[in-house]
Order: C-alpha cells, then sequence, then structure tokens
C-alpha cells in the first residue's frame, strides 16, 4: 500500500536525503503537496523533513503563494532543529517577505547567527542580505555587520559571506 506524504514524513529515518528525494518525487506533483508540508513545517517531530521538501520545491523553480509565505514566517518561532532552520533560511532567496514579516524575520536571524552550526551561521548572513535587499532601510545594519562577520567567523561562514557580497 502506498503511503500518504504526511506518513513519508512522520516515517523519515531523520537521515536519509535520498529518501526525502524519492518522496518528493512521488509526491510533488500532488494538488495538496505544498499545503501538507506547510502543515507540518511547524510540527517539531516533522519539520526537517518538512522544510526539506519545502527547499526542494522551491529550489526546482516553484514558489509560494502569499498565504504560503506567510505560514513559512508563522513557523520561525517553532523551527528547533538546526537542519530545519537551516532549510528555511535557504528558502528565504524564494520567497516574497511582508512588509509586517520583516521584524519577525530579522529577530529569527539574529537568533540563527548565535547557531553553533556555522552552516545556520553563514545562512543567517546570507538571510540578512536577502532583507535588505527587499528593505533597504536594513542596508546599513547589514553591510555593518557582514563587514564584522567577515573579520570574526570561521572561514566556511567569510566564504559564505564573500559570495553575499560579490553578488550584490
Amino acid at each position: 500500500m502506498t503511503k500518504t506524504l504526511s506518513e513519508e514524513i512522520a516515517t523519515w529515518d531523520g537521515k536519509s536525503a535520498a529518501a526525502l528525494q524519492s518522496t518528493y518525487e512521488r509526491h510533488s506533483a500532488e494538488e495538496s503537496f505544498v499545503a501538507t508540508i506547510l502543515a507540518h513545517i511547524a510540527d517539531v517531530e516533522l519539520q526537517r523533513a518538512a522544510t526539506w521538501l519545502l527547499k526542494k520545491h522551491l529550489e526546482v523553480g516553484n514558489s509560494l503563494s502569499a498565504a504560503g509565505c506567510r505560514a513559512v514566517f508563522d513557523s520561525l518561532s517553532v523551527q528547533e532543529h538546526w537542519e530545519s532552520k537551516l532549510h528555511i533560511l535557504q528558502c528565504l532567496p524564494y520567497l516574497d517577505i511582508p512588509e509586517d514579516d520583516s521584524v519577525g524575520l530579522g529577530k529569527f536571524l539574529d537568533a540563527c547567527l548565535e547557531s553553533d552550526s556555522k552552516f545556520v551561521r553563514a545562512w543567517a548572513y546570507n538571510g540578512f542580505n536577502e532583507l535588505s535587499l527587499r528593505f533597504p532601510r536594513y542596508r546599513e545594519k547589514v553591510d555593518g555587520l557582514l563587514a564584522r562577520a567577515i573579520e570574526s567567523e570561521s572561514a566556511s561562514v567569510q566564504a559564505r559571506i564573500r559570495n553575499i557580497l560579490k553578488g550584490r
């Protein structure tokens, strides 16, 4: 018997990206695919798989509605695992950021800068860059933040920041 998308998310082993890729291939064409993922991104037990699937969906050229973007931003405060935070951060270039979500996103990004994970910190800087590209009032703060980080962060985070600065 074929598992539903929700069942596959719930039974993911927590390790295999190949399993998530297979889940994506089996279910991404379903009409309820995005709604199902968005329903699970705030669930602590399911958010790692759901955010991975969301990232994959956006990376292959799909987009989210305004309500879908709102659901992602509404879930920021309950992202607990570093991988789900990373996936959300990697989704930001593909999302429309509503003005009224910019402050909450800024708080999420600030918290991510404190992460033990170098990946999360690197992508948090990228998130701040995305915020400054869409809302110029953040530009001066973000320029200062990136300048300090290029001096103080680990080499891998500095590499991400150099890529950000090159792309500006």
